[in-house]
């Protein structure tokens, strides 16, 4: 615990994602209507969602380098289930690669699974 998570376009095949901050703010209140998206300092996105009821989560992107970020804190599917759909949504076809602040040894995440084996295949990484 402690630790964060990042997630990423593969940018050694990619570069980044080409959707835009408009594009991804409509995407999240649009799939979690409620949902807050807002700049909390100079080109950082903090994403609060209530995914389902009861289960919130906050996330964070950065608009520079075009990451998300969360905190290990709790279940990860809730984070998880926010960048799967947003993904989905933006950029389905562009692969994508998740880290840990203390090894930041890229491992793809496959957007051409369910959530469900997109959320477990994440977890069986660590």
């Amino acid at each position: 615990m402690g630790s964060d998570f990042y997630v990423s376009s593969d940018r050694e095949q990619v570069g980044p994602w080409p959707f835009t901050r408009e594009r991804l703010e409509e995407s999240v209140t649009r799939n979690w209507p409620g949902a807050s998206v807002g700049e909390i300092f100079e080109g950082h996105l903090e994403i609060q969602v209530e995914v389902e009821p009861g289960q919130f989560t906050e996330l964070f992107f950065n608009l520079t380098h075009h990451v998300f970020s969360f905190a290990d804190r709790g279940s990860l599917s809730a984070p998880l289930t926010v960048i799967y759909t947003v993904l989905r949504e933006l950029a389905p076809t562009v692969p994508v690669v998740w880290w840990i602040d203390y090894d930041v040894t890229p491992a793809p995440l496959d957007l051409g699974a369910d959530l469900s084996t997109f959320t477990s295949s994440f977890g069986n990484q660590q």
